[in-house]
């Protein structure tokens, strides 16, 4: 599961998880160490995979490739085991698999665009040339559906398909407990055995 972290050598926090057998620092931004705090979840403690996934499609928690800047982050204990959530729930670079500063690119000749997710490194191996990069933490079920409606892609990679698909997992979430707020439907007023004629 992740994990909160403070620095040791400023007032800020940032979250260590492990994804692919690799441990990923994800920074925080103010708003996301608010939303942490309003968890009541403290520096050193443990938190579910399904939280820092929506602080970062919130743009909330983000990876630079930077590491966590902090001498004692190779030294703290690492207990990722038995986290509901898989770690591939996470987005990754359709190239080599890396989770760091993620866009989602088109590119190919116009009658044949490919559609992938591709973290930096890799956007910038020659002859690359992607006509479309938007950061995923800007992306959105609508701008993808319609960013598909305008361009024709013959092929999306793997990690689109799924981030497609955790898209419409968040939107269906939301829509259900929207509908749990408000109660269940109501039930008819008449039953199917009511005489309705006028006789």
């Amino acid at each position: 599961m992740p994990r909160l972290h403070k620095y040791r050598n400023r007032n800020a926090c940032y979250v260590l998880t492990a994804i692919g057998g690799k441990v990923i620092t994800y920074q925080l931004t103010p708003e996301g160490e608010k939303k942490l705090a309003a968890a009541r979840i403290g520096a050193g403690e443990r938190f579910e995979r399904a939280i820092l996934l929506d602080l970062y499609r919130s743009g909330d928690a983000y990876t630079g490739g930077s590491g966590a800047d902090d001498p004692l982050a190779s030294q703290m204990e690492m207990d990722f085991a038995n986290d509901p959530m898989p770690e591939t729930a996470f987005p990754a670079c359709d190239i080599c698999k890396s989770v760091n500063d993620l866009h989602l690119t088109i590119r190919g000749k116009p009658d044949d665009l490919v559609a992938q997710l591709q973290c930096a490194a890799c956007r910038a191996l020659p002859g690359d040339h992607s006509d479309t990069s938007i950061p995923v933490a800007l992306l959105s079920r609508p701008l993808l559906s319609r960013l598909f409606q305008m361009k024709s892609v013959r092929a999306k990679g793997g990690n689109v398909k799924q981030f497609e698909g955790l898209l419409h997992t968040e939107f269906e979430s939301k829509w259900e407990a929207h509908r749990k707020r408000r109660g269940a439907a109501q039930t008819s007023l008449f039953t199917a055995n009511d005489d309705l004629g006028l006789g």
